[in-house]
C-alpha cells in the first residue's frame, strides 16, 4: 500500500510525544533528541516499536530538529541525522511485521525570518532542503511539518517540501492558541486558507492545545477546510509544578476527547507532548 491509498481510510492513527519518552530513556536534558539517530539508536527504536506495538499505522522520525540552525552545536550533519532516523523506523516497522508508514518529520528552525528576525526566505528553503532531501533519498513515505506556529515559515517549509520532496504527500500541523490563533496573529481559518493554496495533502494541529480545546476549535476546522484533518494534541494543558512541566490528561481522559475529535470528521488522530503509548493505544480503538 502507498501512502496516497490511506487518504481513503475514515482514520488513521499517528504516534504520540517523542522527545518526552526519549528523556525517560536517559536523554539529558537540554540535548538534541536527534542526536540519539547515531549515537543511541536502540532507545530510538524502542520508541517507536513502543507506538507501532500501541497500533500507530503512522510512525514519525525523530528528526524535528535535523536542520541547520539546531544542529550548530551538534557534531552530526542534519542530513546524517535524517538518514539514520529514517532507516531506524523503517527497521522498527520491519521487526513489527505491521502495515505502517514513516513520516519525515520536519519541525520548526528556531530562527525569525524577516522581518521579525534576520533569516531570508531563501536560506530558510535551503535549511529545509537538506532534511527533505535525504529522508526522500532513505525512503520516507510522507512529510510531515509540525509544530508551526508562523505561518510564513510553514509555508517555506511546504515549498520545499513541494520542490524537493520527490511527490511524496506532504502534511502540516499548526500550533495554535485556544483561541484559534497562531502566534503571529493570523486565525485558523486563514491558516487553512492559505496551506490550502499552497499545496498540502492533509492539515490540522499539533501541540499548544489539549483534545478538549481542539473539540471546541473542530467546527471551525470542518467549516474551512478541504483537505484530510490531522490533530495531536497534548496531554492536557501544561501545568508547572515543582519548576517542571507536566501535563495531567491521562490516557482514558485523552481518548475521550479523541473520539469526539474522531467521530467530529477528523482523520488522523494521535498525541504531542505528554502523550505516550497508553494514551495510542486507547486511541487506536478508535480506527
Amino acid at each position: 500500500m502507498q501512502f496516497q491509498d490511506v487518504f481513503q481510510k475514515k482514520h488513521l492513527i499517528f504516534d504520540g510525544g517523542f522527545g518526552t519518552m526519549l528523556l525517560a530513556a536517559g536523554l539529558p536534558a537540554g540535548a538534541s533528541p536527534d542526536q540519539w539517530n547515531i549515537s543511541n539508536p536502540d532507545a530510538v527504536r524502542a520508541v517507536h516499536e513502543a507506538y507501532l506495538n500501541a497500533g500507530s499505522n503512522v510512525i514519525t522520525t525523530n528528526t524535528f530538529g535535523s536542520t541547520v540552525p539546531r544542529q550548530k552545536r551538534g557534531e552530526y550533519k542534519p542530513a546524517d541525522l535524517v538518514i539514520a532516523g529514517v532507516k531506524i523506523a523503517k527497521e522498527a516497522i520491519a521487526a513489527s511485521g505491521k502495515d505502517a508508514f514513516v513520516a519525515l518529520d520536519i519541525g520548526p528552525l528556531g530562527e525569525f525570518l524577516e522581518p521579525l528576525g534576520d533569516l531570508t526566505e531563501e536560506e530558510a528553503l535551503e535549511y529545509f532542503r537538506e532534511p527533505i532531501e535525504a529522508g526522500v533519498s532513505a525512503g520516507a513515505d510522507c512529510i510531515l511539518i509540525e509544530t508551526m506556529s508562523v505561518l510564513d515559515e510553514a509555508l517555506v517549509c511546504i515549498r520545499a517540501a513541494k520542490t524537493y520532496g520527490g511527490g511524496l504527500p506532504v502534511l502540516c500541523t499548526l500550533t495554535y492558541d485556544i483561541r484559534g490563533y497562531l502566534m503571529t496573529g493570523e486565525t485558523l481559518e486563514d491558516a487553512v486558507a492559505a496551506l490550502e493554496n499552497a499545496g498540502v495533502d492533509a492539515l490540522g494541529c499539533n501541540c499548544g492545545v489539549g483534545p478538549e480545546q481542539l473539540v471546541s476549535l473542530l467546527p471551525r476546522f470542518i467549516a474551512c477546510a478541504t483537505k484530510p484533518l490531522i490533530m495531536q494534541p497534548n496531554a492536557g494543558l501544561p501545568e508547572y509544578r515543582d519548576g517542571e512541566t507536566v501535563y495531567l490528561c491521562g490516557p482514558e481522559a485523552f481518548a475521550a476527547e479523541m473520539e469526539k475529535l474522531a467521530n467530529g470528521g477528523v482523520w488522523g488522530l494521535g498525541g504531542c507532548c505528554g502523550t505516550t503509548p497508553a494514551h495510542i493505544a486507547l486511541v487506536s480503538k478508535l480506527a
